[in-house]
């Protein structure tokens, strides 16, 4: 069930952003927890294109591995993180466009507890930087 949920958040994201541009209307109107929950939901289908069409042409990745900038760093980033690890993310707390959460990761059953704060501009990422790290 939870697979099918994820689907759908993808889905809703992807609506959203999709009836912002068709309308003429701002973009910036987009939900950021469902864009970050969107994302989750990518990762999880193992689809590291919708994973980089979440974020801004420009937007940026920090984390354990690096900074990845612009949509074709990060799709390369997650094709192969999307091979290697599952996550399960939480605690979404938003603040304006700016999103606080936290995801667990499993690589091979070693869990990793890792903090984020994204900014979501016009509907698409356009930060996503992890600032901490705890055990889960």
């Amino acid at each position: 069930m939870k697979t099918y949920q994820k689907i759908s958040l993808v889905l809703l994201a992807l609506a959203m952003i999709l009836s912002a541009c068709g309308g003429g209307g701002a973009q910036s109107d987009a939900d950021p927890v469902a864009i970050l929950q969107a994302l989750e939901a990518a990762f999880d289908a193992r689809d590291p294109d919708a994973i980089a069409a979440l974020y801004a042409e420009d937007g940026y990745e920090v984390n354990g591995r690096g900074t990845f900038t612009g949509r074709d760093e990060i799709r390369e980033l997650y094709a192969e993180m999307v091979q290697k690890a599952t996550i399960d993310c939480r605690n979404y707390a938003a603040n304006g466009n700016t999103v606080t959460y936290e995801c667990i990761m499993n690589r091979a059953n070693l869990l990793t507890g890792e903090q984020y704060e994204a900014v979501v501009e016009n509907g698409k990422i356009k930060s996503n930087v992890r600032t901490g790290v705890f055990s889960p």
